[in-house]
């Protein structure tokens, strides 16, 4: 418990120190179409679908560095557009691991473990699978009761 804690105090800590964004209002970025150096990009391009779609849309939506290169600009109300795919990515992998996990464990209790994990038993499998929907759920309850991290003596120190 002490160790949430101290996780939820740095995080707070962490969050509290971030300064706002001084240069919102300042950017040297210009919309594409009034750059002269990405203009004449576009006009040096061959003239085929590839280049010409891509620079219209470009000049049409982006803005443009000094290089006349098309750039993001990273805003805060762009960024559900990052948050959204970071979520399904973290909760897909989280869901591969716990399930995996979940089936190495369970395998363990067999009689031939290691038969188990060449041949896969399929029911096995569908549970472990089923148990790696809720891993977020689960992950927090043995975190919360210490079952997912070891003890201290249990870990090995090498002697130097």
């Amino acid at each position: 418990m002490k160790s949430l804690i101290i996780l939820f105090l740095m995080g707070l800590i962490w969050l509290s120190g971030i300064l706002p964004a001084a240069a919102a209002g300042q950017t040297h970025l210009i919309p594409c179409q009034e750059s002269a150096t990405f203009m004449e990009r576009m006009q040096k391009a061959p003239k085929t679908y590839y280049f010409d779609q891509p620079y219209r849309a470009y000049s049409a939506n982006l803005l443009c560095g000094e290089d006349g290169l098309p750039h993001l600009q990273l805003r805060l109300d762009r960024a559900i557009d990052i948050a959204i795919p970071f979520a399904i990515f973290f909760y897909f992998a989280g869901f591969v691991g716990w399930s995996g996990r979940a089936y190495l464990i369970s395998s363990k209790r067999a009689s031939k473990p290691e038969e188990m994990e060449i041949f896969i038993n399929i029911p096995l499998a569908i549970q472990s699978f089923i148990q790696g929907l809720l891993w977020p759920l689960l992950a927090f309850k043995e975190l919360t009761t210490r079952e997912l991290t070891a003890k201290d003596s249990d870990l090995s120190v090498s002697p130097r």
